[in-house]
């Protein structure tokens, strides 16, 4: 047997421990993923008061992109900016950003029941 002293036994252990934590912390989040994951693409409103500004609008719609991307749903759900009312100059700035922002979207009101909506697909007869 290889004789090693204490410290490099306790580093070792550590780094092992280290990696099994890691390893069932990835497990558990992995495992709650799949069971609580929709089936469905989502949408997600984000709703722009007409006060906002143009900092406070990018931060709203960053904070969606984020918080779509922590559930795991990037490539499925797309985030819908809901303007009721901003002054033009932010507006502009907002399409800007959602362009930057993939499936990212600004809406008015009247659009946004056509954008929620999903299209049934057509029934073939057997």
């Amino acid at each position: 047997m290889i004789f090693m002293p204490s410290a490099v036994h306790a580093i070792i252990y550590v780094l092992l421990i280290f990696f099994v934590l890691v390893g069932v912390v990835s497990s558990i989040y992995l495992l709650m993923m799949l069971i609580l994951h929709p089936k469905a693409t989502g949408r997600f409103v984000v709703v722009i008061p007409p006060q906002a500004s143009q900092a406070d609008v990018a931060a709203l719609l960053c904070a969606a992109r984020l918080r779509v991307g922590l559930m795991g749903d990037l490539a499925r759900s797309e985030v819908l900016a809901l303007d009721c009312g901003m002054p033009k100059r932010t507006r502009e700035e907002c399409e800007a950003l959602c362009r930057e922002l993939d499936r990212t979207a600004l809406v008015r009101p009247e659009e946004l029941l056509s954008k929620l909506t999903v299209a049934e697909e057509p029934q073939v007869p057997c």
